[in-house]
């Protein structure tokens, strides 16, 4: 019989201390308007929740619980939990290598992998003094690959909409009215690839619902404003959000959104032959491009562009 097990666990509970921490200051974070974060891009995870409640406060409830069962030696009971918490955190690693880098979800993941690895070594056998599990070396080594990844520039989004011969790239959410303005300038035109990213929290359940009315043969004007009339958000119910279609979803927003927050704080992101053009900016484009359809960058760019291909000569 373990002599350790159903007694006082410290290194458990020191832990979760530590997270309980850790979490109750991000929770307070929010409220107060700080941003933590040291990069800007991390900020597409801030509007995920659980039912709706931030994943801080599941991470709170979470390390209370650790707290709590470390204090009567509930051994069994934190190791369960914590394996379960760390299988998903196995999955928020994965979509952060193909997004962006989150400080503090790492800072996270680190304690939680702390509390799995404790519990293990207090309630270890006499003859495994330093305990191995494939969970725990299966999460390093997805740490790494997140690290070695760190900051990378050039990702490829998830378009809802693509024409046959795309020359601009447009990264758009539905709670955006100027995004909504250009939907209904350009909405047909074929040069176009649409790019639908977060602005709101509910926006995953509108563009869900404009996937659905595309798929049905919607042009993309038809399928933003049956989404916007049907308030989609009202008529799920808690299973939808446990659904793979809804993750899948969720999955390319972070994705596409990502590359919007690497390169600019505003959206509408627009993108003509790679070269990026704000919307909403009043300064002048003086760029030369060289174009193959002068009225897709004309609607888009404005008559301030000097363009060249037909009239004007290309240097």
């Amino acid at each position: 019989m373990n002599p350790l097990r159903h007694k006082f666990l410290p290194i458990s509970f020191l832990v979760s201390c530590l997270g309980l921490i850790f979490s109750a200051y991000n929770i307070v974070s929010v409220f107060i308007h700080e941003d933590t974060c040291l990069f800007n891009s991390c900020s597409i995870f801030s509007n995920f929740n659980f039912m709706g409640f931030s994943l801080w406060w599941v991470s709170a409830i979470f390390f209370a619980l650790i707290l709590i069962f470390s204090l009567f030696g509930f051994a069994l009971a934190i190791r369960l939990i914590t394996a379960w918490a760390l299988l998903a955190d196995l999955g928020l690693l994965f979509v952060m290598i193909n997004t962006t880098m989150c400080v503090k979800c790492i800072g996270a993941g680190i304690l939680l992998a702390c509390s799995y690895y404790a519990v293990r070594y207090e309630n270890r056998r006499p003859c495994d003094p330093y305990p191995k599990t494939l969970l725990l070396n299966s999460w390093l080594i997805l740490l790494i690959a997140l690290l070695g990844a760190g900051y990378a520039a050039i990702l490829e989004g998830f378009p809802i909409k693509q024409g046959a011969k795309t020359t601009t790239n447009i990264f758009f959410s539905p709670s955006c009215s100027a995004c909504i303005q250009l939907v209904k300038k350009e909405y047909n035109n074929p040069n176009i690839a649409w790019y639908p990213v977060e602005e709101d929290e509910n926006d995953v359940w509108y563009i869900l619902y404009m996937d659905k009315q595309l798929q049905a043969g919607d042009n993309l004007l038809q399928a933003l404003e049956k989404a916007k009339n049907a308030k989609p958000e009202e008529q799920l119910t808690i299973l939808d959000a446990f659904s793979f279609e809804y993750f899948s979803m969720q999955y390319k927003l972070w994705k596409n959104s990502s590359i919007v927050k690497r390169r600019t704080n505003t959206i509408p992101y627009i993108e003509v032959f790679g070269t990026s053009k704000d919307l909403l900016g009043n300064e002048k484009q003086n760029t030369t491009i060289q174009v193959q359809d002068t009225k897709t960058v004309e609607s888009l760019l404005g008559t301030d562009t000097a363009l060249c291909g037909e009239s004007i000569p290309c240097e």
